[in-house]
């Protein structure tokens, strides 16, 4: 009796063992940012804005084990080692900035060529009527702090996720932030200075813009999902500027910097020059 009895824990054990298990559903993306060749371009020699954004996101999609998506170093050797996949990212970005409309074939090459059926598309910019241009931030910050200019700059940011194998716009968010303080001033005339600005816009990305765009994309791969963004290490918002929840992660030259990004910027924020809503299209 208890040869059987072993035999039959034998055979249960073996018969768990070679069933399958339930394979995760997990999907790729290629993030493009618009200035993505754009390295060391301004006077700063700062990030892009759109490449800050890009990269938050990248590690949120990362993080979640759900989403999978390159880094950007990776995505411009890629295409520095390719001519051909050059070209068609130049086609994708430059078509995009003109009129904001949509290489499909280029971007098909693109996500085959990492073979993802998705690309996500990055821009940022600064809108000026009276130009009628739109211009990156770091070019309108040169612009105000030597010539002296005051004007209520507002800073977009458009994300677009393209389904590469039927051609169609999955999801798209516009985002709106006024950059300029109360009485107009965006300027930096020291070193000091554009630093506590481009920290500002690495937490706007980190804190609340990377994270929006992240979880919209991550729901309409999962719609039914209830927590869509597990990240841990997140930090909490504080009211028109964002609160360090831990001194040990921040070097000196942040602590010194945060009495001066407050002033500057804790007056800069109300419902009316923001927007975090979203918009679907369907092409």
């Amino acid at each position: 009796m208890k040869i059987y009895l072993k035999l039959l824990l034998l055979v249960l054990v073996i018969a768990f063992a070679v069933i399958p298990a339930k394979a995760i559903v997990t999907f790729n993306v290629v993030v493009i940012p618009v200035d993505l060749f754009k390295v060391c371009a301004n006077y700063y020699c700062y990030p892009e804005v759109s490449e800050i954004i890009a990269g938050d996101v990248i590690d949120n999609f990362n993080n979640t084990e759900r989403i999978n998506s390159p880094s950007l170093a990776y995505v411009r050797h890629a295409m520095y080692e390719n001519a051909e996949l050059r070209r068609s990212a130049h086609n994708v970005i430059n078509k995009y900035n003109k009129n904001n409309t949509l290489d499909f074939e280029s971007l098909k090459a693109i996500s085959k060529a990492f073979k993802a059926n998705s690309v996500l598309i990055i821009s940022n910019n600064v809108p000026v009527e009276k130009a009628y241009a739109k211009r990156n931030v770091w070019e309108m910050l040169v612009l105000s702090t030597n010539f002296d200019i005051t004007y209520p700059y507002v800073m977009q940011t458009n994300a677009v996720l393209v389904d590469t194998v039927n051609d169609l716009v999955m999801w798209q968010g516009k985002y709106s932030k006024k950059i300029s303080g109360n009485n107009d001033e965006f300027r930096a005339p020291n070193a000091s200075d554009a630093f506590a600005k481009l920290e500002y816009f690495k937490l706007y990305s980190k804190d609340i813009l990377s994270k929006n765009i992240s979880q919209n994309i991550y729901l309409r791969f999962f719609p039914k999902t209830v927590d869509p963004q597990p990240i841990v290490g997140e930090t909490k918002p504080e009211g028109a500027y964002f609160r360090f929840e831990s001194d040990a992660n921040i070097p000196a030259l942040k602590n010194q910097l945060i009495q001066h990004q407050r002033r500057m910027y804790s007056q800069t924020d109300s419902d009316e020059n923001e927007s975090y809503g979203e918009t679907i299209y369907d092409y």
